[in-house]
């Protein structure tokens, strides 16, 4: 552990640790001063760490390559101390800047910054980037991690992210950024490109020009990094044109090839941004904001419709995690067990077709057979009602399957060749999103003339599900009995019925 007024040796020469600067997500910061000399730098040190864990030596090895980069905009790494004792942690020296982050910068404004204030803090800042990713990714990005030298913006941390106390990992921190900051693929664990830098300058600059983050307050970054869409930064700060508000917008666009290929477009964009000059300008703005406007919207609605089918594939596939464990898995262990008493010529199949949260099951045996359907519920099983308000006025109302009070989320059924069959349900429940199941076990009640002369129990049909689900419980043609489906009561219908 190092304390103030500790003497390190460094590169021949030593430093004695004058002042403590604060905690990083790594470890402590200090400020030190060459022996003999005024000349004063900045020490972190990594307090958490195994010496044989494969991220530190990640770790060490991005140190190595972060000392190649050297560049006005960039905070340069003098070196670093890997070797580790009893007392003392790994360390690396670093040039010291005087003015503080671009975080206490953009806490101290009152007023939103004009464009071209803004424009040459983000042609520092991209300098700096582009410097530093063509050695390594930088992987946190974010106004803490920008420091300020007599009115130079000077990027750090660089190569520092990937290493943090194991316990410390989640969606908040995971080694590879700061939530409000990090690029959607990044959740996704996937390869570390420019563009996850590039996503996180977008939002910086954002915050530069806003003076507040493109999303707002967020209590799940994840889901606001995957599905929202920013407003236009010149609807947040109207000192700003249409055209720098669309490359921002590019900057954080939720996929990384539809993001700048490298920073040199960036400053390019950003540089021509100042060419709309003339006696056209403000039409030319004009264009340029219609253009934005409908960039977003298109954004917005692609977005909703990705969230859609995103919930229609996870609807899914609980559908066919419940089918499989809940009516299938049972069948599989029946005929499994049935086969091994079998001659090979004799091999029972079940056989499954899927699709789109239709599923069906097929098992012939001794010349018989039982079948299983099963299918997610939509709009063709609601039925419509026509109903008339408290003035008289008709109106229609939707009915929407359900059991006791309860949606269903998929139904189907269990039919025997002897014509014999149960209906099966899904209900939903609210203590999770997988549901409850359920079986109809549906008769004759001797209420009708009409007898249905059908075998007993009997299944319906879809159609006829949809119309007498509505009749569970009550007095009517049909006796229909729901219980709770259990996979002993499946496979003892099954086997009776063959």
């Amino acid at each position: 552990m190092f304390r103030i007024n500790d003497v390190i040796q460094f590169n021949s020469k030593g430093y004695e640790l004058v002042g403590f600067l604060g905690n990083g997500g790594m470890g402590q910061v200090f400020l030190i001063e060459e022996q003999n000399t005024s000349n004063q730098f900045a020490m972190k040190t990594l307090t958490n760490f195994l010496p044989d864990d494969e991220n530190y030596r990640s770790l060490i090895n991005e140190w190595e390559k972060a000392q190649e980069i050297d560049h006005e905009n960039v905070i340069r790494y003098l070196g670093f101390n890997n070797i580790s004792d009893t007392n003392h942690a790994p360390y690396i020296i670093m040039d010291l800047a005087n003015d503080g982050t671009l975080q206490d910068f953009l806490n101290r404004q009152t007023e939103l910054l004009k464009e071209h204030t803004c424009l040459r803090i983000f042609y520092q800042i991209v300098d700096g980037m582009e410097a530093i990713n063509s050695v390594l990714i930088h992987r946190d990005i974010k106004p803490d991690n920008i420091f300020i030298d007599n009115g130079v913006l000077k990027i750090a941390d660089f190569g520092l992210a990937k290493v943090v106390q194991e316990i410390t990992r989640s969606k908040t921190f995971k080694g590879w950024g700061t939530a409000p900051y990090t690029a959607p693929e990044a959740f996704r664990s996937e390869k570390n490109t420019i563009q996850m830098d590039m996503y996180s300058i977008g939002h910086v600059f954002f915050q530069i020009a806003g003076l507040r983050h493109a999303f707002g307050n967020q209590t799940d970054w994840e889901k606001a990094h995957l599905t929202t869409i920013a407003p236009a930064l010149n609807s947040i700060n109207s000192n700003i044109s249409p055209k720098v508000a669309s490359i921002i917008s590019k900057l954080i666009e939720k996929k990384p090839k539809d993001r700048y290929q490298n920073w040199d477009e960036v400053r390019k964009d950003l540089l021509a941004s100042a060419n709309n000059v003339g006696n056209n300008k403000e039409y030319v703005n004009i264009l340029l904001q219609k253009k934005l406007y409908q960039d977003l919207k298109d954004k917005e609605d692609l977005t909703k419709k990705q969230i859609e089918a995103d919930k229609i594939q996870r609807r899914r596939d609980v559908l066919n995690y419940q089918f499989e464990q809940a009516i299938k898995r049972p069948l599989v262990e029946l005929v499994d067990q049935l086969n091994a008493t079998l001659r090979s010529d004799e091999e029972v199949k079940l056989n499954q077709t899927s699709n789109e949260g239709d599923f069906s099951l097929r098992l012939p045996y001794n010349g018989k057979e039982v079948s299983i359907w099963f299918k997610e519920i939509n709009e063709s099983d609601f039925s419509e009602h026509s109903k008339k308000s408290m003035w008289g006025e008709s109106f229609k109302s939707i009915i929407k399957p359900s059991l006791r009070g309860k949606r269903i989320m998929a139904w189907g059924a269990v039919e025997a060749s002897n014509g014999k069959g149960l209906n099966i349900l899904l209900v939903e429940t609210e203590e999770d999103e997988y549901g409850d199941w359920y079986i109809l076990e549906n008769s004759d009640s001797g209420l009708s003339s009409n007898r249905s002369k059908r075998e007993t129990p009997f299944a319906f049909k879809r159609q006829e599900l949809r119309k007498e689900i509505h009749n569970v419980g009550v007095m009517h043609i049909y006796n229909i009995r729901d219980k709770p489906l259990n996979s002993v009561s499946l496979i003892e219908f099954i086997t009776q019925n063959f």
